[in-house]
């Protein structure tokens, strides 16, 4: 990787735990910092092969700039709640969904190694816009699906060689349990 996506990773990788912390504190910044280091992953996942992140990145670019708007027109950010049955059918909708593209994308791959990076790379990004949607609504179960989502996005970025990535998200996944913690909290009080 050249000397620019490095740097540019590392930047990314600053802003995205910018974002997580004043995000975890409910502060409506937190999705200006998300939004540019989103941005700049466009690039980074563009140059690393990672493709569904790339697009999810720009729906990230988009969710950041609705987030803001929605989050500035509150004062205090209501936590809401989701019934299970919600959860469910979102869950089999995102298997559906990945299930399709990959039974149309699959049989062009020749090596395992393409498959198996390929569907770890769509069914994050299909979880992660997911996670992002519940955490623009303030849905406090978005926390738990980004500690599952976080781990694995370990695998894949170390797997690309994406080790600012694999730090931020490292980040990512104990301020994810901060998050958690802290927005439990505040809707308990």
């Amino acid at each position: 990787m050249d000397l620019s996506v490095l740097l540019l990773e590392w930047v990314a990788a600053v802003f995205g735990a910018v974002y997580l912390y004043l995000v975890a504190k409910k502060n409506k910044w937190a999705w200006l910092f998300g939004g540019m280091s989103s941005f700049l992953f466009i690039f980074v996942f563009y140059r690393a092969q990672l493709p569904a992140q790339a697009f999810l990145s720009l729906a990230y670019v988009i969710l950041s700039i609705y987030a803001f708007w929605s989050w500035n027109r509150e004062g205090e950010i209501a936590i809401v709640t989701w019934k299970i049955r919600k959860h469910i059918f979102a869950l089999q909708m995102i298997l559906i969904i990945g299930g399709v593209i990959a039974w149309m994308k699959l049989p062009t791959m020749h090596t395992f190694e393409e498959k198996e990076t390929f569907l770890l790379d769509l069914f994050i990004a299909l979880f992660s816009l997911f996670a992002t949607i519940l955490g623009v609504l303030k849905e406090k179960s978005n926390w738990i699906y980004w500690i599952f989502i976080n781990l694995a996005c370990i695998l894949l970025y170390a797997n690309a060689a994406l080790y600012a990535t694999v730090l931020l998200y490292g980040a990512y996944f104990v301020l994810g349990i901060y998050g958690l913690r802290e927005w439990n909290k505040n809707n308990q009080a």
